[in-house]
């Protein structure tokens, strides 16, 4: 099964996170919401935490936190 991703704002994420979580756990999405910065946030079904390291991006900014 192919897993898709779904852009998202952050007041129908926050609005309707219950139902949200609920249906990214029955099926196989993905939500992402960008913030001010441009860094996701990826919200994903239980079972795909397994495969997470796919998701993980390196930070080229020169912001980085040490």
């Amino acid at each position: 099964m192919k897993e898709s991703l779904k852009e998202m704002d952050f007041t129908t994420l926050r609005n309707n996170f219950d139902q949200i979580c609920d249906e990214i756990n029955k099926g196989n999405e993905t939500v992402t919401l960008t913030l001010k910065s441009g860094r996701k946030v990826f919200i994903m079904s239980e079972e795909n935490y397994d495969n997470i390291s796919r998701y993980v991006i390196d930070n080229n900014s020169v912001n980085v936190l040490h």
